[in-house]
């Protein structure tokens, strides 16, 4: 199967490449980017290319997709977004997301999900997509929800990162 390429207003959502290392290593490496995300902040361009690779593995064994969002105006990308945990027989998948905060409060993470929800529900026949976001993400618990997704509990001690367990709040959109 051949990558989607997604197309908004002011983003071009296309695979990951190495051209990209930078953009990524630029965000990735900022402590308020990582402070609900399952890693440390990046040390090296390395690390920017290590997870570009994990995320182009992850699509060609199957097991989802994750975009880059490229600014089109400027061929510079200021995030990514995309589907993990991708379990077809249940027809669910979750969504998981970040965006440089240099475009924070912008609107473009609402204007890439939108389309890549709709990939979901159309192409990959999903019934269910789930978020789960750590509780005091304030940021990403309104975006989920100006999305329609329902918060429905969070769950205690759910993850270990960084040394430690957290809690996740876990959120759900439903196909109807």
């Amino acid at each position: 199967m051949e990558f989607p390429v997604l197309e908004t207003e002011r983003l071009l959502l296309r695979q990951l490449t190495s051209h990209d290392t930078e953009d990524l290593f630029e965000y990735f490496s900022l402590d308020e980017v990582m402070e609900y995300y399952d890693l440390e902040p990046f040390k090296t361009l390395e690390d920017a290319q290590r997870i570009i690779q994990h995320f182009n593995s992850e699509f060609e064994k199957g097991k989802g997709f994750r975009w880059a969002l490229e600014l089109k105006s400027e061929k510079k990308v200021i995030g990514t977004c995309g589907y993990h945990n991708w379990h077809r027989e249940h027809f669910r998948a979750e969504i998981g997301y970040e965006l440089n905060p240099l475009f924070w409060r912008q609107s473009y993470m609402k204007e890439a999900i939108l389309p890549i929800l709709t990939f979901g529900f159309e192409s990959m026949r999903l019934h269910r997509v789930d978020a789960f976001i750590d509780p005091s993400n304030i940021s990403s618990e309104k975006l989920l929800s100006s999305l329609n997704f329902r918060k429905e509990g969070t769950l205690k001690d759910y993850f270990f990162e960084k040394g430690k367990f957290v809690n996740a709040t876990i959120f759900g959109l439903i196909n109807t």
